[in-house]
Parts: C-alpha cells; structure tokens; sequence
C-alpha cells in the first residue's frame, strides 16, 4: 500500500518503536543501506512504516543470533528470488516462532498484571517456562513485561499501585525459581546489593538468579542498603565479588561511594543496570567494573574474570570545579529546594506539577554534580520533555520549570555553581530553539 511507503516518521519515533538505537540505526544505514529513509529539507531523517517494519525485522533476525550483515543478506536474498521479506507467507524459523509466542505470553502476563489478576498472569508465565530455559522466560516476559508497564506509566496508561503489584509478583515468582535450584558447586561467593536508595530490586534478583544457575554462591542482600554495611558484611564473608545495580542516576552515587570502600578492604566491585546502559559515560565514574549490557552475559564474564582478572579500574578523577560546587551545593540545597519550590508554585504552567517532581529533579542535579560531570543528567530533561502527554502538563511547561532551579541555585550559589548553570542554561536554550518560550515570572 502506498501508505506503507509514505515517509513520515521521525528518527525517535523509530527508535521508540522498535527499540533498536539512533546510533545503530544511523550505522545499518551507512554500510547496509537498509533501512532507507527520505530526508526532509532541513536535511532530517524521515521513515515510513515500511521502514520501521524493516527495522523490526533486521533485530529480529538479530535475536536469533544472526549478524546483522547475515541479517541483511537474507533480506536481499530473499529480495533476489522475488520474495518480500516483511510478507506472512514466508515460513518463521522455529525460533523465530518460539519467540513470538513468549511475546504473546508477555502481553498476557501484562495485560493480567494490569487488572491485578494473579492467577492469569502465574498462569502465562508457567506457559513461558514450557517454551523456554527459565533465564530466557524470565527475561522476556518478567523482564521486559515490567518495562513495558514501566513505559505504560509514563504514558499516563497504568498507575503506580499497578506498577507496584507487577513488580511483587515477578520478585515472588523469581524467588520460587531460586528455592527450586539445586546447592550451589562453586566455592567462591558473591554478593549482590542494591544502592542507598535503589528499590528497583527485580533486577538484582535475578541476576542472582542468573549466578545460582551458574553455579556461584550468590547472596542477594536487599534493596536500599548502606554503603557502610555492605562494606561490613564484605569484610565478615570475604566475597570473591560484590556486585552492585542501579537503575536511576541519583543511586550511581552509592555505587560510587561503594567501590571507593570496597577498596579499604580488598574486595571489588562489579556493577551493571539499566542505568549504565542508558549514559555509557557513567561506566568511567565508579572503582569497579562494569559488567556489560547484558544481564544473561554476566555470569561468564565473571567465570573469564575467575581465570583472566581484568585491568584494575581508572576512574574519570571529578574535576577541582565540581568539587567546590559540590560542598556548596550540599551545604546550601534545603535554602535551593525552598526557593524552588516556591517558584514553581507561583508559575501558573507548573504550579500543579505532581510533587514527587520536584524532588525528582533535584535528586538527577545532586547525583550529576558529585559525579563531576552534569551532561550525565542530559537523559533526564529529555525524559521531562516526553511526560507531558502521559500526565497532562501544559504546552511550554519545562522552560518556565528550569527557570525556578536555575533562578535558586543562582541566588544560594552564585558563582560556585557555574556547572548546574551552564547546564541549566543549554538546556534552556534548546527550549528557546524548540519554540517552547514561555517567560519566567
């Protein structure tokens, strides 16, 4: 259909559609030459539905543990005998077929965990662990069942209380797969932790999970621990291995702090998340290792450690100007948040902005500054950008909401807070360039 062809669609469009990097999407196109998007005059990309079902389709073949120039021979070999690729008739690999029914049990966990019906959703993932080894079904319908509620939420399509009983229920069916396994034969343990403040605990979990298989004697210790009493319960169990996991910015900062006390009593720290994966530059901020992308690749890559240690860590130092900001800031944030606060109040675009909010930002400013580097926080203004529709916020609303933390870490840090400033100011500046001008009060 000529529908199917009409350029329309954006880069991120494509990138939230299919799940599949700017970066990368930009590099099939350069040495493969598929997909093959129009460009605007301004010189933009612009795809068409076609276009994005090409890219579906190449990541796919991809998870199949195809290459992606395999990937693209196919395309064009089937191209070659006459045959549309994106067509039906064309028979799935089994693989390819077992995949699309865990998706289709993914969809109905979720959709159960959304109308809080626990037996149909223990239901679907019971069916999941028949397709499937237990790692691969708890990937790809908890795992991923999980973030697709967590991306419901941001739309404005699923509430927290419903988040909340998603979350439970895949802890609860993990840990019955942990009480199943068999005694761990490897002598060596690990012990995984969650941050100060980090109460996404899915993942850690199973990640344990994942090292039990494996053999290790992995100790999960909770969520939201101290750095100090991880550091105390390494130095009681001498663990070949502590490993730590952060899905949010601000909790990088324990991780940080961690790997700075692991060192006293000579036990490393390796670490991972969702986070390190969304800003690669953190990789370079903690004393530690990072453990890859991929949760499932983990467990070797510690096995290769066991045989092959790696080179000791060189943390990015934090620079002399943060330092300084940072002592400011810390001393001065209740008078800030105050002053913040009190602005946003008096805006009419963002006086009725949820409460968690405005902590929420402040939370990214604090964690980017003690990390020495506040380009780290970039994500989270793009994330505000995109809240608008999933909670009914106001056309122009984020410049007028920079504007308040700007004006009151202007007024209680002056000088000594240049880095948030010019932070605050670029990003000000690309809501000027984007037409969202709204003045400040």
């Amino acid at each position: 259909m000529a529908e199917e062809k009409l350029p329309v669609f954006n880069l991120k469009a494509v990138v939230q559609e299919t799940g599949v990097a700017a970066p990368k999407l930009r590099t099939w196109e350069r040495r493969y030459g598929l997909p093959r998007p129009d460009r605007a005059p301004s010189g933009h990309r612009l795809y068409s539905r076609r276009d994005i079902e090409t890219v579906r389709w190449l990541a796919a073949r991809q998870s199949e543990g195809m290459t992606i120039g395999r990937a693209v021979a196919l395309w064009r070999s089937l191209e070659e005998a006459g045959q549309d690729p994106l067509s039906e008739h064309i028979q799935p690999s089994p693989m390819q077929t077992k995949r699309e029914t865990l998706e289709r049990w993914r969809e109905v966990w979720v959709a159960a965990c959304l109308a809080l019906d626990e037996s149909a959703a223990n239901a679907a993932f019971r069916q999941a662990l028949t397709l499937a080894p237990p790692e691969v079904a708890c990937m790809e319908v908890l795992g991923e069942g999980l973030t697709r509620i967590g991306e419901a939420w941001y739309q404005g399509h699923a509430t927290v209380h419903q988040e909340h009983f998603a979350s439970d229920l895949a802890l609860r069916q993990v840990q019955a797969l942990i009480t199943d396994l068999f005694p761990p034969s490897r002598p060596d343990s690990l012990l995984v932790v969650c941050p100060p403040g980090e109460h996404h605990t899915f993942g850690p979990l199973l990640f344990t999970y994942l090292l039990r298989r494996a053999g290790w004697r992995a100790f999960y210790l909770g969520a939201d621990l101290p750095v100090e009493e991880v550091t105390a319960a390494a130095r009681r169990t001498a663990p070949r291995w502590v490993i730590a996991t952060a899905a949010h910015l601000p909790t990088v900062v324990g991780i940080q702090a961690l790997g700075l006390s692991l060192q006293d009593v000579g036990v490393p720290l390796a670490f991972g998340g969702r986070i390190f994966n969304r800003v690669p530059a953190l990789r370079t901020r903690i004393h530690g290792y990072f453990l890859g992308e991929r949760m499932e690749e983990a467990p070797a890559r510690l096995e290769e450690w066991a045989v092959r240690p790696p080179a000791p860590p060189a943390p990015v130092p934090v620079p002399e100007t943060y330092r300084q900001a940072q002592i400011r800031y810390l001393e001065q944030e209740p008078f800030i948040r105050a002053r913040v606060f009190a602005l946003l109040f008096l805006q009419s675009l963002t006086c009725n902005l949820p409460d968690w909010l405005r902590d929420y930002f402040l939370y990214h400013i604090r964690a980017a500054l003690i990390l020495g580097d506040m380009g780290l926080a970039d994500f989270c203004v793009d994330w505000l950008r995109g809240l608008r529709d999933g909670f009914s916020l106001p056309d122009g609303w984020v410049k007028p909401f920079l504007m308040a933390y700007r004006k009151g870490i202007e007024q209680h840090l002056g000088r000594e807070g240049a880095p948030i400033l010019e932070w605050l100011d670029r990003h000000i500046d690309a809501e000027d360039a984007s037409g969202n001008f709204q003045e400040m009060q």
